[in-house]
């Protein structure tokens, strides 16, 4: 009793020096911002020094701004904070791979594989976001799937730090079936209370804010891509998905071939990656989403992990430093979010579709395909190479599955061990 007190005590102590272990060495990769990022940051860190004034164009979003006042209560700046929020993902990242594969050589190494990838390195520029948070938030929803108030507080808090977490309540949903739930005890009924609450939620906000600001007509709008551009942003969000994990994208890939079951199998990463193009119909931040892809990754490298032991342990080491070179070699200039050649293509694109945008209104079919067509033919050669990056990130990721041994026998029941600990 007292060795599992222990151990429930010393799980999270190493959890967050983990964390901040690795923040430092990410922030030698790309250093933390030293201003709220324009825009969106800028519009957090001004809600965190009122989080219930229901000002702002999104005061909805109240979870990291209240979180960011309490910082300040004891001293921490917004943008210290939010150099915190990278550093908790990671120390959740460390806690859920610890717990699943049991070594503090797994979790360190899980842990590396995000600090080195645009999970972490994106928000070490783009200061004040509260993506990190809403990560870490999905990572914890999934680690507690055997517990189902602990799963919903999850969606439910991230919902109210942004309500992106509503699209991957499918997935949760899927989790909760794996885990044990079923539909009349908390499937149906945990997403519905979820919805229900944010519903609610909104609807007092509403009361309370001024008119106007990032609600779903915002987005409705301004949206100039759906849908004759969406092909178009569905390669720009591919582009940068490669550039920002690179090689660790095989990690994903072996978690397919072998059902990895912390994800929830491959019906899980369909589920999970599925959520991702409604978002971009929606909201169009093809960066931020790309980001998202963190999950996954983390999950399939613990289920990995557990199964593989050495050889995975070996592959992944191996994976993390070829990536963190390869993010130092596409991101020349650590201010370009997204990278170089990210960079280029988006200038390209928004300077092809400023004569065509209307308010209100999406690009016309017709100018929607010469922009398409342009934009291929001026940078068929950067798509050309990160489609072969993609597929060739695929076939390292099925031979990497091949190398350590089918997870599928040790990863196709949840870890009742250590899964579902604090």
């Amino acid at each position: 009793m007292l060795a599992g007190r222990a151990q429930r005590l010393l799980d999270p102590c190493f959890a967050a020096a983990a964390g901040a272990l690795l923040w430092v060495g990410a922030n030698a990769l790309v250093p933390a911002a030293a201003a709220p990022f324009p825009g969106h940051g800028e519009r957090f860190a001004t809600m965190a020094t009122d989080p219930l004034a229901f000002g702002g164009a999104f005061p909805h979003r109240v979870l990291w701004p209240l979180l960011a006042r309490g910082a300040a209560a004891c001293g921490l700046d917004v943008v210290g904070f939010s150099a915190l929020c990278n550093g908790l993902l990671l120390a959740v990242v460390c806690h859920v791979v610890r717990a699943r594969a049991g070594r503090a050589v797994d979790a360190l190494l899980a842990g590396a594989a995000i600090a080195v990838s645009g999970g972490v390195l994106v928000y070490q520029t783009m200061a004040c976001f509260s993506d990190p948070l809403n990560l870490a938030l999905l990572l914890l929803a999934a680690h507690w799937a055997a517990r189902p108030w602990r799963l919903w507080a999850c969606a439910l808090l991230g919902a109210l730090s942004h309500e992106l977490m509503l699209f991957f309540l499918p997935w949760m949903f899927w989790l909760r079936l794996r885990h044990g739930g079923s539909l009349r005890s908390d499937g149906y009924i945990g997403a519905a209370v979820v919805v229900a609450a944010y519903g609610g939620w909104r609807l007092f906000v509403a009361a309370q804010a001024p008119p106007g600001g990032y609600g779903a007509g915002y987005y409705v709008e301004n949206n100039f891509w759906a849908p004759w551009l969406l092909p178009a942003l569905g390669a720009l969000w591919l582009l940068v998905t490669v550039v920002e994990f690179g090689p660790l994208l095989a990690v994903v890939a072996a978690g397919w071939r072998t059902g990895a079951a912390a994800v929830g199998g491959r019906v899980g990463i369909a589920l999970f990656v599925g959520g991702v193009p409604p978002l971009l119909w929606f909201a169009y931040d093809v960066m931020r989403f790309a980001a998202l892809l963190a999950v996954p990754l983390t999950l399939c490298a613990a289920d990995l992990l557990r199964a593989g032991g050495g050889r995975a342990r070996a592959g992944l080491a191996a994976l993390v430093v070829v990536a963190a070179a390869t993010y130092v070699w596409q991101h020349p200039n650590a201010a370009q979010q997204g990278g170089a050649a990210f960079t280029r293509v988006t200038g390209d694109v928004l300077q092809l579709a400023a004569p065509h945008v209307r308010p209100g209104e999406p690009v016309a079919f017709a100018p929607a395909m010469a922009i398409t067509g342009e934009l291929a033919a001026r940078h068929a050669w950067t798509f050309a190479a990160a489609a072969v990056a993609l597929v060739g990130a695929g076939g390292l990721g099925l031979l990497l599955a091949r190398y350590v041994g089918s997870a599928s026998a040790a990863g196709s029941a949840p870890d009742t061990r250590r899964s579902a600990s604090p």
